[in-house]
């Protein structure tokens, strides 16, 4: 059997906070409380991406590899999907970041062989740093002219990375339910570490920028 590598686009994404809600659940003497919001993520992803049926998932441990074979025109529909996936996360509490990019990239009988996933986890790891889903430079140079950058769904930081604007939202009754779901995210988070404190700003921050909200408050304060 001759086995070929194609190239393909390649998402991966790292549920924040999995290790935590894992020795929660196993170290609790109660019924699990994250297993089965986890499972029926992965659930959710799953029936999301079934749809094109390109489309690969797989998932281990607190990663969720995506992938569809390279075609530019797809590029859109695979970004909004993700984005419609971040935000079913978002309303269930859950956190994500990642890196989304394109390489040569081969999977079957759960078996993964992949240059696309080693890149995109390279961007998860290096240029994410918090909730959001970077895009690789690389993939929206190559896209030009063929598709219309500024149509798909990212945004563009300070720190020159693009990534999916997964708040792109335009109903207010949507805004509003994001609103009271960031907000419970951020005060179930108060009593964390630093590193995750500095994910929760960057998220307040973002949601202020485009929820119209005022959750990160002022920045500097008298003593």
């Amino acid at each position: 059997m001759l086995l070929k590598l194609e190239s393909h686009f390649v998402a991966f994404i790292d549920l924040l906070g999995f290790s935590e809600m894992v020795r929660a659940d196993c170290e609790s003497s109660h019924e699990p409380k994250y297993l089965d919001l986890l499972y029926t993520a992965h659930l959710r992803a799953a029936a999301l991406f079934s749809k094109d049926l390109d489309s690969g998932l797989t998932q281990f441990s607190d990663s969720i590899v995506l992938s569809r074979p390279f075609d530019l025109p797809s590029l859109s529909n695979f970004i909004s999907t993700i984005a419609i996936w971040q935000r079913s996360l978002l309303l269930d509490g859950l956190l994500c970041r990642g890196g989304v990019t394109f390489g040569k990239h081969f999977v079957k009988d759960r078996f993964l062989f992949s240059k696309g996933l080693i890149d995109a986890y390279r961007l998860e790891s290096t240029q994410a740093k918090y909730p959001r889903i970077v895009v690789s430079e690389n993939l929206l140079q190559l896209a030009q002219p063929t598709v219309d950058i500024g149509a798909l769904n990212l945004i563009r930081e300070e720190d020159g990375i693009s990534f999916i604007d997964y708040l792109e939202i335009d109903n207010q009754d949507e805004k509003d339910k994001f609103n009271t779901s960031i907000q419970g995210v951020i005060a179930a988070s108060r009593s964390s570490d630093s590193s995750v404190q500095e994910k929760m700003r960057w998220l307040a921050w973002y949601a202020d920028h485009k929820l119209g909200t005022n959750l990160s408050g002022p920045r500097f304060s008298v003593l």
